[in-house]
């Protein structure tokens, strides 16, 4: 494509226009100016070229997402809207045989001076009305949604469904809700049956799909308090056909028996998120975070590709920022989901390098595309790389950045989890409760006391009984992924 070149206007349309009002123009000019009509100028082959041209770059999505993102950055004084800033644990490697560990912190910004609007919510409360919901935990679920509907403006979508053994639609999905009626059918929702979390996703799914356009952030949330049985394998292929068709799910359990492999799982296949909610209480907190959440989306459907140099290879991928989470690097590029406004996204690269000769070495080039929602830029894309110096001379001890030093102080503690529950599975009691006592030192040392006592508690009853109980496996869980940065600890200086 020749970015000196305006296709629009070749094509005399709009930089907004749709792909119809492109492939429209092009007939028509292609008929005009075909160098076999029978009234075509002179000089049409010409003009017949540059049309095919401009119509080859603007009916092709992702030609055209580059050819706009290279216009836009020829202008005077525009800048992206995303920032990518890499910090890296060392400026300088010796020349050794034996491969060396590396780290590269990758922190991903939105652009202070691009404000825009927020898009439209397509919003469904998908939520367990089983006989264990009664009480405090549906007052509290009823409370909540009363907050979100209040929250929502004439512009937004919304939608809810209720689930036991069966899925029921108490409002179905539309826009400009009367707010009164909606919150009386709510304060009438009562519990029964049991739990079957599959009946309330397809319901709620279709509800999203009824309003489901790439101008509103299409979102679905999930609470239960229960074990859904025989149908775990469909809802999760019902989470990755959500992603395939632009829709995300947050999932929420209640107390201390549902299915955590399960619901984290659906929010990851489908690009969301997954929380605990330790006590009913909590439930408003909860539905006020995510609602303002996600009307504070900045950048969606954002990708990671990783390429590191011949002598380097990636062993781990962690997001550390809002929350930690293990990414899969297996396949590129890495799905990072959305970013909100004023919340940064980091992640953590762990590599293993050999160095082969002296000199300035690039270990690896990280490159972040997405749809920046809030500006209505489809394919923005920001790269950056982290290169050493590699010297046969001997290399003095460098300090290590603070970013990464925090980074990896609370990533310690997240994988110490992780092992802990292997070790529980494979039947290492003993090692599973020493780390448990470590980790409680970590986490007292970052000031993390209540997540501290927890394990404690654990490691103690982990060596009376051999095992930890389900509420205590949740709050270490989900306690530990909540060690992201902090703001104060994350800079773009």
């Amino acid at each position: 494509m020749d970015v000196e070149q305006d296709y629009y206007a070749t094509l005399g349309v709009s930089p907004v226009a749709t792909a119809a009002e492109i492939k429209r123009a092009y007939r028509q000019l292609a008929r005009q100016y075909h160098p076999d009509a029978p009234e075509a100028p002179q000089a049409t082959s010409l003009l017949f070229r540059l049309v095919q041209e401009a119509y080859d770059v603007l009916s092709d999505p992702k030609k055209r997402a580059r050819y706009d993102q290279k216009r836009r950055r020829r202008q005077p004084g525009n800048v992206s809207p995303l920032t990518l800033k890499v910090t890296q644990s060392r400026t300088r490697l010796p020349l050794l045989k034996d491969e060396q560990k590396f780290y590269v912190l990758l922190e991903l910004f939105s652009s202070a001076d691009e404000l825009g609007s927020r898009m439209p919510l397509n919003l469904c409360l998908v939520i367990d009305r089983s006989t264990s919901m009664q009480g405090a935990r549906l007052q509290r679920v009823k409370e909540a949604t009363s907050y979100i509907i209040d929250y929502l403006t004439d512009k937004d979508y919304f939608s809810l469904v209720t689930f036991s053994d069966r899925a029921d639609i108490v409002l179905p999905a539309q826009r400009g809700l009367d707010k009164a009626i909606a919150k009386s059918k709510v304060s009438m929702i009562h519990s029964s049956g049991g739990t079957e979390i599959l009946q309330g996703l397809l319901v709620g799914l279709d509800q999203v799909d009824r309003w489901q356009t790439s101008q509103t952030i299409n979102h679905l949330i999930l609470l239960t308090d229960g074990q859904t049985y025989g149908d775990e394998e469909e809802c999760l292929a019902q989470a990755v056909e959500a992603a395939q068709r632009g829709i995300s799910i947050s999932t929420m359990g209640i107390g201390q028996d549902w299915n955590d492999k399960l619901l984290d799982e659906v929010a990851s296949l489908s690009g969301g998120t997954s929380a605990y909610i330790d006590s009913a209480s909590k439930i408003t907190s909860m539905f006020r975070e995510k609602i303002h959440g996600l009307s504070s989306i900045f950048a969606r459907s954002l990708r990671l590709a990783l390429s590191p140099a011949k002598h380097t290879r990636i062993t781990d991928v962690f997001r550390i920022s809002p929350h930690i989470d293990r990414l899969d690097h297996s396949q590129m590029p890495i799905e990072l989901g959305h970013m909100e406004r004023d919340t940064p996204l980091g992640v953590v690269v762990e590599l293993l390098v050999q160095t082969e000769e002296s000199g300035q070495s690039c270990l690896l080039t990280a490159t972040v595309e997405g749809e920046i929602v809030s500006v209505g830029v489809v394919n923005e894309q920001v790269s950056v790389e982290a290169g050493v110096e590699i010297t046969a001379e001997p290399v003095a001890d460098q300090p290590v950045p603070p970013a990464i030093v925090g980074a990896m102080g609370k990533l310690a503690i997240f994988r110490m989890q992780e092992k802990t529950i292997a070790e529980l599975e494979q039947g290492d009691v003993e090692r599973a409760s020493q780390r448990l006592e470590t980790m409680a030192t970590r986490l007292l040392n970052i000031g993390e006391t209540e997540l501290a006592k927890a394990a404690l508690l654990e490691a103690g009853r982990l060596v009376r009984t051999g095992h930890i109980s389900p509420e205590g496996r949740k709050k270490i869980r989900y306690g530990t992924r909540g060690l992201a940065i902090l703001p104060k600890e994350t800079t773009r200086d």
